[in-house]
């Protein structure tokens, strides 16, 4: 009786996995043959430099596990001046995204949500890699959800406050929409900021050219320099590279040099807490593979996951910096 009862129960289990089989494939193959048009609000040749490549490869990770390869399109925003120029700029980008029918897009940086995302209505949309408030950038809309860049300058301040005993702050940083959508988000959060960690936010200085770089840098009137965006500083016509531009930092400045990204650090800021440009990809492809499943988009934005921490130990001997033991426990990263 009991060996029947197992093959009964064998049979049934076989059954359903052999049903359930052509179903699933069919699910698989329908997933595989979605659309994915990605826009970033840069040009495609400016984009390396500033770290996208690696938003891209984590996007590429996310939807390679469901078959779907996506298209790219680039828009250079940052330099359009006027939101009439970029307004014409967007819809030349839209049109060519409408061409490739897309069952989904995704959008790249503060521009390419406000100019473009937000001025599509009928196909799905997911941000990412934003640093302004998505109310600054034309949300809420049904069709539209994304992931939300977590600021780390709270822990950055305090570790700073805690190891070089400073109490005011300034940033430094390629000037850009995006950047001045964080100069603004800074500046209503300055006294929260300072209670929180002990630092005061006084400025955010956005800058085009290496002249004013070099000038702001020598005349710098707060206790340490805090660098946002690095790319695309421009001397005697020229862009200088993130490295380029952050060694320089280090070497000339009066006061400690910290980083918002990696990159910088590597060059020789001291440190910083980073969010994982490729785990910002990755997210964002989630999120597209629910919506693709048949998930309603909400404002319901997905925050960005812990970030590491990442030490420039070159840097640190020069400011004869000692990170205490309950903080270089915690490096992820220790560059050499």
């Amino acid at each position: 009786m009991k060996i029947r009862f197992v093959f009964w129960m064998t049979a049934c289990v076989l059954a359903a996995v052999l049903l359930a089989a052509p179903a699933m494939a069919a699910d698989a193959a329908s997933l595989a043959s979605k659309k994915v048009v990605v826009i970033s609000g840069v040009s495609q040749a400016s984009a390396p430099g500033i770290g996208y490549n690696l938003v891209y490869d984590g996007i590429n990770e996310g939807f390679k596990a469901v078959g779907i390869t996506p298209e790219y399109l680039w828009v250079e925003l940052d330099t359009a001046g006027s939101d009439e120029n970029k307004t014409k700029r967007a819809d030349e980008i839209i049109a060519k995204a409408r061409a490739l029918k897309p069952d989904l897009i995704i959008t790249l940086n503060d521009d390419a949500l406000k100019f473009v995302g937000a001025r599509i209505e009928d196909i799905p949309v997911v941000f990412t890699w934003i640093f302004g408030a998505p109310g600054q950038l034309g949300m809420p809309m049904d069709n539209v959800t994304g992931i939300i860049r977590a600021s780390y300058a709270k822990d950055i301040w305090t570790i700073a406050r805690k190891i070089l005993n400073v109490k005011t702050v300034a940033l430094m940083s390629k000037n850009s929409a995006s950047m001045a959508g964080t100069r603004t988000t800074l500046q209503g959060r300055a006294d929260i900021l300072e209670k929180e960690s002990g630092v005061r936010f006084k400025e955010m200085y956005l800058i085009d050219t290496f002249e004013q770089w070099e000038k702001q840098v020598k005349n710098f009137p707060e206790e340490f320099i805090y660098l946002a965006d690095t790319s695309r500083i421009v001397k005697d016509g020229k862009e200088l590279s993130r490295k380029e531009l952050t060694a320089w930092t280090v070497e000339n400045a009066k006061v400690p040099v910290i980083a918002a990204s990696e990159v910088d650090v590597e060059a020789g800021a001291l440190f910083s807490i980073v969010t994982s440009e490729n785990a910002m990809g990755k997210m964002a492809a989630e999120s597209a593979i629910d919506i693709l499943k048949g998930a309603e988009p909400n404002q319901v934005y997905k925050m960005s996951k812990k970030g590491k921490l990442v030490i420039n130990a070159k840097t640190a001997k020069k400011y004869k910096v000692e990170f205490p033991y309950d903080i270089l426990s915690t490096a992820e990263k220790i560059y050499e």
